[in-house]
């Protein structure tokens, strides 16, 4: 397959508002044996994307700039490393990529083969992108860092994003009771994702009559300390990209989900879509010449399902 020598590609020079994403024309990514290389047709824009633009784990020393953003990929492989035999020529798939290399907002990526997994047939490539972070991270919360058993009642907050969706079914699918909070205007749609109960977060103290939780997941990284008065004292609350300051009295669990790259996690995900076990969030299409303009959108943390971008 004929392979562009240089691509186009959306980068960060120094971390900021949106004002520092930059459209350059840069040199196409070699692979190493291990990996593939992807021809992106569709990423996604997540909330890691503009939280990364801005610098909240710049202390962590995980990138270096300049840095292409975007790790959702859907597309099809080009060149595949001399160690990888799983994979072929124009096989289409979709993968979610280290967040400490450049990612897809380009024509191109480079990823581990281990991280990928074939595109699930019934999804085109655009429903594809919206589905490897956001599933990944929601996988790895509910079953591989809780505990959940049947009957466990599990609190979501940020339930009707993209890890949100995700994470009221597999939550299900574990056997807890759900409670999702979101705004009013997504409550049927979450209880047609299996959420048992949802609530408004826009009404006053709409923590305080939830009772006790053994799980809470909370999506946004509330920093309302009322919120931990939800979770049970031997029980389990979960962040995102922080580890928050627990106050002493608080006895539960705490941990975060830094979501991993595994591509035999997502072909199991893949398998779910395609034997329609479970429902994909909403997508927004936008072209690429509108990644600043979904970074604003996701940035208000109202957005419903999944910002796709068409490369």
């Amino acid at each position: 397959m004929n392979i562009k020598p240089t691509m186009k590609a959306v980068r960060i020079h120094e971390y900021g508002n949106k004002q520092v994403l930059m459209t350059e024309n840069v040199t196409s990514p070699e692979i190493s044996d291990s990996e593939v290389l992807i021809e992106v047709i569709n990423t996604s824009v997540n909330p890691l994307d503009w939280k990364v633009r801005e610098g909240w784990l710049a202390d962590e020393n995980l990138h270096q700039l300049p840095l292409t953003l975007g790790w959702d990929v859907s597309g099809r492989i080009v060149k595949t490393g001399s160690d990888v035999g799983n994979f072929t020529l124009g096989d289409e798939v979709f993968a979610f990529s280290d967040i400490t290399r450049n990612g897809a907002y380009a024509e191109y990526i480079a990823v581990n083969a281990s991280s990928v997994a074939a595109k699930p047939k019934n999804l085109s490539h655009a429903q594809a992108a919206a589905v490897p972070l956001t599933s990944l991270t929601a996988w790895q919360a509910i079953n591989d860092i809780s505990n959940i058993k049947s009957g466990d009642r599990v609190l979501i907050h940020g339930a009707s994003g993209g890890v949100g969706s995700f994470a009221v079914q597999f939550a299900k699918m574990a056997g807890a009771k759900v409670t999702a909070v979101s705004s009013a205007k997504n409550h049927d749609y979450l209880l047609s994702l299996g959420a048992d109960a949802v609530v408004d977060y826009s009404q006053p103290d709409y923590l305080a009559e939830l009772g006790i939780f053994e799980t809470v997941f909370d999506i946004v990284d509330n920093d309302v300390e009322t919120i931990y008065n939800n979770v049970a004292p031997k029980g389990l609350y979960i962040a995102t990209l922080k580890l928050h300051d627990i106050p002493q009295r608080f006895s539960f669990d705490h941990q975060r989900v830094l979501v991993m790259p595994n591509g035999n996690h997502l072909g199991q995900i893949a398998a779910l879509i395609d034997n329609r076990q479970i429902q994909l969030p909403d997508i927004s299409e936008m072209a690429f010449e509108q990644i600043s303009d979904a970074h604003d959108l996701s940035e208000t943390e109202h957005v419903r399902g999944k910002l796709v971008i068409s490369i």
